[in-house]
């Protein structure tokens, strides 16, 4: 008899037919480890997820790949609160990421869909959708006394 899945295991094939659906076949081999994912990658694929509401895939990726990238997420993370000046083309680079996924859409419908979804912007999700990470901790290596 075959084991029931979880919640968590049905809404992440959910959001894996999905994504996997529209998205390249190299972008499916870095997410599920078939392919190297730089931390470029990573950034992308967890915007994208991010941005489609798909969060069991997002945590996913996360729990996957995140643990390989921390000293680069601790370096970003200090250049947005520092405002470092590279943020407007970090800015850029996102809106770009956005573009070219939904110019490879694999037919006009779908890339109309996702055009207009990218064009409404993160500013209207509701807050509590938007997954949040703890930041580097600022009091590592400093004592409590």
């Amino acid at each position: 008899m075959k084991k029931k899945l979880s919640t968590f295991e049905r809404h992440l094939m959910l959001d894996e037919i999905l994504f996997y659906s529209i998205c390249s076949d190299q972008d499916r081999q870095k997410i599920l480890d078939q392919q190297p994912m730089t931390f470029q990658d990573f950034r992308r694929l967890s915007l994208l997820t991010d941005y489609l509401e798909l969060e069991y895939l997002h945590r996913f990726i996360w729990d996957l790949h995140g643990y390989k990238f921390m000293d680069e997420m601790d370096q970003l993370y200090s250049q947005c609160t520092e405002g470092n000046e590279d943020l407007p083309e970090m800015l850029m680079e996102t809106g770009h990421w956005l573009d070219d996924f939904w110019k490879q859409a694999p037919n006009i419908t779908v890339s109309f869909l996702l055009r207009q979804i990218f064009s409404d912007g993160l500013k209207s999700r509701p807050k509590n959708n938007i997954t949040l990470y703890p930041g580097p901790d600022k009091n590592k290596g400093k004592s409590s006394s």
